[in-house]
């Protein structure tokens, strides 16, 4: 799953126009150009049914918008998880990896690092996934 969403997240044009190839797993490094995405595993449960398991499991995934202001994060979030967004409902196959898709919640804040102030929006995604 894990590079079946990255490689989603980058081949989605409204995004990979704005950060590249600058999404990681669990890194921003630092000095690196803005904009970027982050992505955290927070939580990773595999499903049962009363059969057993069922092949699938269930990640929440923190997503981190940076960038330099905050409207260039808030639109970076928006165009993964705002009303017409990637991420919203999300159902495909990906990678040999089967996807189900949705936002759970979205807050900002900020940081700074050696160049100054960087914005931060953070979107919580759940991800329902199995391989094919």
């Amino acid at each position: 799953m894990d590079e079946a969403l990255r490689d989603l997240i980058l081949t989605y044009s409204p995004v990979a126009d704005v950060v590249d190839r600058r999404v990681d797993w669990g890194v921003r490094p630092q000095g690196e150009r803005l904009t970027a995405i982050t992505l955290w595993r927070i939580r990773s449960i595999p499903q049962m049914n009363l059969a057993g398991a069922s092949r699938w499991t269930r990640d929440r995934i923190q997503i981190d918008c940076w960038g330099r202001t905050y409207k260039a994060a808030k639109d970076l979030a928006m165009s993964l998880a705002g009303e017409d967004g990637l991420l919203v409902g999300y159902r495909g196959e990906h990678l040999e990896t089967r996807l189900r898709i949705f936002a759970v919640g979205m807050r900002s804040d900020h940081d700074e690092d050696t160049v100054g102030i960087i914005h931060r929006t953070s979107i919580d995604v759940m991800v329902w996934h199995t391989s094919l």
